[in-house]
């Protein structure tokens, strides 16, 4: 997936969207850039080409949802025996071993490689901070201080706060199905949870305090917020960097600024205690939870706009739960099973309002 196509872009004010790209940008709102204005066309092409039975970038988000919803097991199973800090920071450090390689290898076949524009400087600093180090200090911290439940809750607001983002800076127009695709999927995954939260077993989160549960919803939310400005700052990115380019200098970001806590966490760690087994499972942590699925995502976003991919956040705890299901034996109850009815239907209906809206903007031009 070396090849990003541009993102989804909203027409203007003016409803002029052919003007030469130095017009535009000039008038483009904040947070666009030429780049990303002259990609409507494109994306417009793709909405009128013939169908095919196989969407490839809802197969790929489809995947991103399948090793989003497993990988928890995986991390749970790791945490046994390494500390939650210590196993972020190792996998930072290994992601930057890979990603700096592959994008190496790139150059020396003839690929762009660490050609930086100067305006995109800011923008990778942001992108990297919202997606790896801020993001990952935020949502570790945030699960340790408050429930599983609130934690998936607090997550399940990425694609609202995409939208509002997006509304309300003028990148991309959010219809009317798609807000109520976006609600309706909300109240499933709140619903899902829910019913999820009763039959969870007595654990350590019953002895968290009232002021831990708040704590964690309020970090668990502000990752949240990071997350959904992470895939916005990126559809900037994504029409001048490749998904290796994209990858490897934001998480040289990342885990810059995971250091100061990391390094720490990495000298007080009893590696005694980690077995080999934890370590056969850390290189499918950093392969597929965040470089391959990072980069489909990101790569979604070029094709589809911010939008569209975060509505697949939706379906991260549902996967988890039929996962769980199909190979821990967990229970599945029949209100869960509605729960996931309404996120699915939430997810189509939002689905076809941005789909209606490529193809109502292609009519216009």
């Amino acid at each position: 997936m070396s090849q990003i196509v541009q993102p989804i872009e909203t027409s203007h004010p003016t409803g002029n969207t052919a003007a030469p790209a130095q017009v535009q940008e000039s008038a483009a709102p904040v947070g666009e850039s030429a780049g990303s204005v002259n990609s409507g066309a494109n994306q417009a092409e793709e909405t009128s080409r013939p169908k095919k039975r196989l969407d490839r970038v809802d197969l790929g988000l489809l995947f991103v949802v399948l090793v989003w919803g497993f990988s928890p097991t995986v991390f749970k199973i790791i945490l046994q025996e390494m500390e939650p800090l210590t196993f972020v920071f190792v996998r930072f450090i290994l992601l930057c071993c890979l990603s700096v390689t592959v994008l190496f290898v790139r150059g020396r076949r003839g690929g762009r490689a660490w050609r930086i524009e100067r305006r995109d400087i800011l923008w990778l600093v942001i992108s990297g901070l919202s997606g790896y180090g801020i993001y990952q200090l935020l949502y570790i911290e945030g699960l340790n201080n408050t429930t599983v439940f609130a934690a998936a809750l607090m997550a399940a607001t990425i694609p609202i706060w995409s939208a509002l983002i997006l509304a309300a800076l003028r990148i991309e127009r959010v219809v009317g199905l798609q807000w109520a695709g976006i609600a309706i999927s909300f109240v499933g995954v709140a619903w899902f949870l829910l019913e999820s939260s009763g039959h969870s077993p007595e654990g350590f989160d019953h002895a968290l305090t009232p002021r831990q549960l708040l704590l964690g919803g309020v970090l668990s939310l502000a990752a949240a917020v990071l997350f959904a400005i992470y895939g916005i700052v990126n559809k900037r990115l994504a029409p001048r960097y490749s998904p290796p380019e994209l990858m490897c200098y934001t998480l040289l970001v990342g885990t810059l600024a995971l250091a100061p806590v990391g390094i720490p966490a990495l000298l007080s760690q009893h590696w005694e205690r980690v077995t080999w087994h934890s370590w056969l499972l850390v290189p499918y942590t950093v392969v597929f939870p965040i470089y391959l699925t990072y980069s489909i995502w990101n790569w979604a976003i070029g094709k589809r706009g911010v939008g569209y991919v975060t509505l697949f956040n939706y379906g991260v705890p549902v996967m988890s739960a039929i996962i769980g299901f199909l190979a821990l034996g967990e229970a599945l109850s029949l209100a869960q099973m509605a729960g996931g009815v309404l996120v699915i239907g939430g997810m189509l209906l939002a689905r076809s309002g941005i789909k209606g809206r490529l193809r109502s903007r292609r009519s216009g031009q």
